[in-house]
């Protein structure tokens, strides 16, 4: 026969004359869209099978059948296809010479099938001589002897060997019997592999030298456990501080959610030289054993399904105050002191109420512990229609400072050389002498009397026993907000509060109870001005249309908070060079609470324009009614300033004024720069400056360049850091990479590192080294090697052995 079309439809047409209930229920199964085409074809009603040969194309649903020749047998729904067999079903392609793919259940088998499957991190391929899927949306893939790599070139640099191979598509691939080979040459053997498609883990190796650490070898293998628990276990050596060993456990359920929740972290090692410091901060001494032990999960009640009732643990043990510094750069960073905390939750739409635990695990941290704590936070909701909305907090626990072992042993040294001068012994020393002023409210350089010197032992005696109390929180505000003539947004806000302490402990002695009455009104006015430029066009700049908003605002707040002199709180400021929150509601250090009078004055301006718009649905350009077009922030610029009639911290009567700027007008540039200047002289007045850009000069090159300043802080040191991070892809296969962090007032070069990368086809091989000067003759410094693949399974170098690359405190 020349070429024909078997088409079902047709092919049944010509076969009316078949018995009829069976050709009936044939039929029905076979209108159902399935299309065969070939060169030659034939159909055998007493059997219901159809075959094609020559060049034969099969289409059904999402399912395309390429083959030499294929049979479909209508009563059981199978299709065999023969002699070069390509497949495409649900983005996923298979390759082999004999494959059988059911219609009516979606499931494919077949013999030495070759496949390429999607995957976040890349593609994946495989060859197996043994093949077959479940359901029609292809839950799981078996396969028997296996080839399997992430490189997609004839002769792959690498392949893995299974024995036997499972995949769960969009979920993990599972391996069996697994033997490394490089080219041909095996390299490494694992009894089993189980790599989740979106996770890059596997097995990794990161060689290098640290003059803290000695020469080391890093090594990681990941694996699943069960269907939701992904485990990497660590094996460690470093020359100079011994074997290390551990594992991390990460829940996949949490997976989506960006919480640090279904973790758990070990790690153990036996350090061969504890009192190695490169810092040159002094410490105490530390011990051999040296250990993690990191718990974070949360519970849904009953569970397991989300809920409105959950338990979450965070649970942080470390075996001394020094482990963080010592092996984990990034955590130390971002959390040196980690708390430990345990909270039941129950969400609500009109409130949030928790039952939490702080406590103590690590004696070498002050904390201020809550055993226990109820607190109830009611969002802002609108009361009946009356317009009126009210917002409010509540809290009651038992609070204790719980002092760490350094700070418990400053106090008593403070105490014992105060007593010391009291008895006619030696005078207090000049360091000693600052503390004593600091605490007494004396001015430096002040003389003590023996009055103040007995007042200063009993006030370190109650810092050593370390603050304590039970408290009662309560505060609650109405807002009603208003607009005016169209246009001016006017919300006038009342509250009111108290705070009682009882027990009181580490105050002064005669303090055993205190009641904290807080009253509090405040106004916020705001208007905004606007003039757009409809036609306005600048492409190069990401410009399509410009708008310019201007919205001054006022916020006036005053707070009566009476305060008794020696009170010592737990929930404290912290020092920081921002200003302070002046909505009660937001205010989250209670025990810090005093009178304010504050009117903040600023005026807040944009550049807008369109982005994200299709041609079609143009019209008007901030149409809220045109929903293809976005309104894109383009630069900004807040200028505000704090007019005190009374100021809680300093005897100022102005702020410093404070401008926060950003620009980001196209994807390869971004500059922020948030500066504050003093309008007046004395204490809280000084001077910062943060500013960094980010951009790419051309298309091989990216640059980030920032600057860091402040001078006469009453918190922190004077200091003009430049830091800078460039990255150069020098050809296809080549690139170079560089940090520096500068401190321009002391001229030292804190930090800098170099690398370079060369691209190996599937593999990415990286030689760096980086150098920290820590101001006191014992530098860090270290060089790394890593041999890195591209997609699955992986080997990489980790973040942690370049402490602190990107600038001081990680703030950049």
């Amino acid at each position: 026969m020349t070429f024909s079309r078997l088409c079902v439809v047709l092919g049944f047409a010509a076969l009316m004359v078949a018995p009829g209930l069976r050709a009936q229920a044939l039929l029905d199964s076979l209108t159902s869209n399935l299309n065969i085409e070939g060169l030659e074809t034939t159909y055998d009603p007493e059997t219901g099978l159809a075959t094609a040969k020559g060049d034969v194309r099969i289409s059904y649903t999402d399912v395309e059948i390429r083959s030499g020749t294929a049979s479909y047998n209508a009563s059981t729904g199978e299709v065999i296809a023969r002699d070069g067999v390509v497949i495409w079903k649900a983005g996923t392609t298979y390759r082999g010479e004999n494959i059988i793919y059911n219609a009516n259940t979606g499931e494919l088998s077949g013999d030495a099938v070759r496949s390429a499957m999607p995957m976040e991190m890349g593609s994946f391929f495989y060859d197996t001589k043994g093949f077959e899927t479940e359901t029609k949306m292809i839950e799981k893939v078996e396969g028997g002897d296996t080839y399997f790599t992430t490189h997609d070139v004839q002769n792959p640099n690498f392949r893995l060997r299974a024995r036997r191979l499972t995949i769960y598509p969009e979920n993990r691939v599972v391996m069996r019997n697994v033997t490394v080979l490089a080219g041909d040459t095996p390299v490494f053997y694992f009894p089993y592999i189980s790599q989740p498609l979106k996770d890059e883990v596997g097995f990794r190796f990161t060689p290098g030298y640290q003059s803290r650490w000695g020469a080391f070898l890093l090594l990681q293998y990941g694996m699943i456990h069960g269907d939701h628990t992904l485990a990497k276990y660590r094996l460690d050596l470093r020359s100079s501080r011994g074997v290390g060993l551990g594992a991390d456990f990460h829940s996949l359920r949490h997976a989506d959610n960006r919480s640090n929740f279904g973790n758990l972290k070990l790690y153990y090692l036996r350090d061969a030289d504890p009192e190695n410091n490169r810092t040159g901060e002094l410490r105490g001494p530390v011990g051999e054993d040296r250990y993690r032990i990191n718990f974070q999960h949360r519970i849904y009640l009953p569970g397991p399904e989300k809920s409105t009732w959950y338990l979450d643990f965070d649970v942080n043990k470390v075996s001394d105050a020094h482990f963080y510094e010592d092996f984990y750069f990034n955590d130390f960073r971002e959390t040196p002191e980690p708390e430990n905390q345990i909270s039941l939750v129950h969400t609500d739409p009109a409130y949030v109420a928790t039952l939490m635990a702080r406590f103590q695990a690590n004696d070498f941290y002050t904390v201020g512990t809550k055993l226990p704590e109820l607190a109830i936070d009611w969002t802002r909701r609108q009361l009946w229609n009356t317009g009126i909305f009210h917002q409010g907090t509540f809290s009651a626990g038992i609070l204790k400072d719980e002092l760490g072992d350094e700070e418990e042993e400053d106090f008593a040294r403070l105490i014992q050389v105060g007593r010391r001068q009291l008895g006619g012994g030696a005078a207090v020393t000049e360091d000693n002498l600052a503390s004593y002023q600091s605490l007494l409210g004396l001015n430096p350089g002040t003389a003590l009397s023996n009055a103040d010197l007995a007042r200063g032992i009993d006030l370190f005696s109650a810092r050593l026993e370390g603050a304590g109390f039970g408290r009662v929180h309560t505060y609650q505000e109405l807002l009603y907000p208003k607009t005016f003539l169209g246009w001016l947004n006017v919300t006038p806000r009342i509250g009111a509060g108290l705070t009682h302490y009882t027990d009181i402990d580490g105050s002064r002695p005669d303090m055993s109870d205190h009641t904290k009455t807080l009253f509090h009104a405040g106004v916020d006015v705001s208007f905004k001005l606007t003039k757009s430029w409809e036609d306005f066009q600048k492409p190069e700049w990401g410009l399509d249309g410009l708008r310019h908003v201007m919205q001054p605002y006022l916020n006036l707040s005053y707070l009566d908070a009476s305060q008794e002199e020696g009170f010592r709180g737990i929930d404290r400021l912290s020092p920081t060079t921002r200003p302070r929150s002046i909505d009660v509601p937001l205010f989250t250090a209670v025990d810090d609470l005093q009178s304010w009078n504050i009117a903040r004055i600023g005026m807040r301006n944009l550049l807008q324009t369109r982005r994200d718009y299709t041609s079609a649905s143009r019209g008007n350009f901030f149409s809220a009614t045109t929903e293809p077009v976005q309104t894109y922030t383009w630069a900004g610029l807040n200028t505000y300033v704090d007019v005190f009639m009374k100021d809680p911290e300093f005897d100022r009567s102005i702020s410093n004024l404070y401008n926060e700027l950003f620009f980001r007008p196209v994807p390869w540039v971004s500059f922020w720069m948030d500066w504050q200047m003093p309008l007046q002289s004395g204490e809280g007045s000084f001077t910062e400056l943060n500013q960094g850009i980010t951009f790419m000069p051309g298309k091989n090159v990216q640059m980030t360049l920032g600057h860091q300043y402040v001078s006469d802080s009453p918190f922190f040191v004077d200091s003009s850091l430049v830091f800078s991070r460039i990255y150069a892809r020098l050809t296809d296969n080549w690139g170079f990479s560089m940090n520096h962090i500068f401190e321009m007032d002391d001229g030292t070069m804190e930090f800098q590192s170099y690398s370079v990368s060369r691209d190996l086809s599937s593999w990415v091989a990286s030689v760096g080294a980086m150098v920290r000067d820590n101001r006191n003759g014992l530098n860090d410094f270290g060089l790394m090697f890593s041999l890195t693949l591209k997609d699955f399974p992986q080997l990489s170098v980790p973040l942690d052995i370049d402490p602190n690359p990107s600038g001081r405190g990680g703030n950049q």
